[in-house]
């Protein structure tokens, strides 16, 4: 027998041997406890999102205590308005760091843990300079729970493309979306009420300090859920012999790997940036306008995104099963551009303007959540998901921060009337930015960003058997 025919055999030995394993392998039962199966993905999905709602209650809470922590820690509205900001315009470089290691260092799994721990960590500080009454302590825990929030799309989105894959990954997506947007919602009517129902602290610092360590409480059940997140996850690539994504060294060229179109759709953020400038002055518009109550313009300036919390997953079973991402965000785009055209030029004598835009902005903010937020999943490689997302977390930042800085020098120099007008144009550019991300698709080999959804697929599949 030559050399040749017996590594042959070795060769189909180590191959029958491997096949069987495989066999043995795909014949387990499928259970509801099964790695694979729904019931075990939705759950890892339900507690990540947990997660993801308190990360966005920690970050937005002071919110629900503005005029408390104005009045119990004695600073001016410029000082409240640095907690902020220190979640902000540090993180648009920060962002981007941490998507990156993220991908190259830690992976979801670690990554996953380090934010947990650091949005704790950030809570702690920020209760214990409320205890102290030392507002620069304040100050630093806030900027640690920003770097948390900024963070958790990205290791969310990790964790979505490897449990879901890109066909359902923007029904992942537009869920976590409505986590977000419920932890938002809670922090601005939970903080303030739990603050009155501590009322046997007798300094208001104590009370002020208790406020913020219940988030802390909260944050704690969070990292229950993140601990069980990391096991379920771990024995998921353990029952279904996945390979763990390969980390690889850090370099400076690592952005060039990313193609025009995916810069092209960064620019799209410029959206979300609109919309929170927006409803930044939204109320005190309303009311120099269109006469509005105090009350009445906080409600027609809530319903731009209290509507979209339950609405949300809905659009974003519509838009993973017909897909054609790129031409969704169109839809929503131009529903904003409208609103802000309808702002400009309607007539300051009709009071129930402010609510009919409002509802029109939250459907244009509905679609565009599952809509846009998948486009860079679907675009990148799996192991850039977090550097990809942090990229558009700084973009974000960028455009939120100087849209308020220009927004309110517009307001005290021109008027509403010019700020709507500028509002109106940038919408305009977002869409043309819109058209060229699907011309530039349109030409590429294969069709990304306006792909078909699930349904089609599935209707083509049948077709051929």
């Amino acid at each position: 027998m030559t050399v040749e025919s017996e590594e042959s055999l070795l060769s189909a030995g180590t191959d029958s041997s491997a096949e069987k394993k495989a066999d043995s392998i795909d014949s387990r039962p499928v259970t509801c406890c099964h790695p694979n199966h729904w019931p075990y993905l939705i759950t890892l999905l339900f507690l990540t999102c947990y997660v993801e709602l308190i990360c966005y209650y920690c970050c937005d809470s002071p919110g629900g205590l503005e005029d408390t922590i104005i009045k119990v820690m004695g600073i001016d509205t410029t000082q409240y308005n640095l907690l902020f900001l220190v979640t902000t315009w540090p993180n648009i470089v920060i962002s981007v760091i941490g998507g990156v290691i993220a991908d190259r260092i830690l992976g979801p799994r670690s990554s996953f843990m380090v934010m947990t721990l650091l949005l704790l960590l950030g809570q702690l500080v920020w209760s214990v300079g409320s205890f102290l009454n030392y507002f620069w302590v304040v100050l630093f825990g806030r900027f640690i729970i920003g770097i948390a929030a900024t963070l958790s799309p990205a290791i969310c989105t990790m964790f979505f493309i490897s449990w879901f894959g890109k066909e359902y990954l923007t029904l992942a997506v537009s869920t976590g979306g409505t986590a977000a947007r419920l932890g938002a919602a809670a922090a601005l009517a939970l903080p303030q009420f739990i603050y009155q129902q501590l009322y046997y602290f007798t300094d208001p610092l104590y009370r002020l300090g208790a406020t913020v360590l219940v988030g802390a409480g909260l944050v704690l059940t969070g990292l229950m859920a993140t601990i069980v997140v990391v096991l379920m996850d771990k024995y998921r690539e353990k029952v279904l012999q996945k390979k763990k994504m390969e980390m690889s060294k850090i370099e400076c060229s690592d952005l060039k790997q990313f193609d025009g179109l995916f810069w092209l759709a960064t620019s799209i953020t410029l959206y979300y940036s609109l919309v929170n400038a927006f409803t930044g002055i939204g109320q005190v518009f309303y009311i120099q306008k269109y006469g509005l109550s105090l009350e009445e313009a906080s409600i027609a300036n809530s319903f731009v995104f209290s509507a979209t919390m339950l609405a949300t997953p809905i659009m974003g079973c519509i838009v993973n099963a017909t897909g054609h991402h790129i031409l969704w965000t169109m839809v929503a785009v131009s529903s904003g551009l409208l609103v802000h055209v309808v702002l400009l030029f309607s007539n300051p004598g009709l009071h129930y303007m402010p609510y009919v835009t409002s509802i029109l902005y939250s459907v244009s903010y509905t679609i565009m959540t599952p809509a846009y937020w998948g486009i860079p999943g679907l675009i990148v490689e799996g192991n850039q998901i977090a550097t990809a997302y942090g990229i558009i977390g700084s973009s974000f930042n960028l455009f939120w921060g100087l849209l308020s800085i220009i927004s309110g020098f517009i307001i005290d120099k021109n008027g509403y009337f010019v700020l709507e007008a500028m509002y109106s144009l940038l919408s305009f550019l977002v869409l043309m930015i819109s058209v060229l991300v699907l011309m530039v698709d349109f030409v590429s080999v294969r069709s990304v960003v306006n792909a078909p959804g699930t349904w089609n697929c599935l209707h083509k599949i049948n077709e051929k058997d």
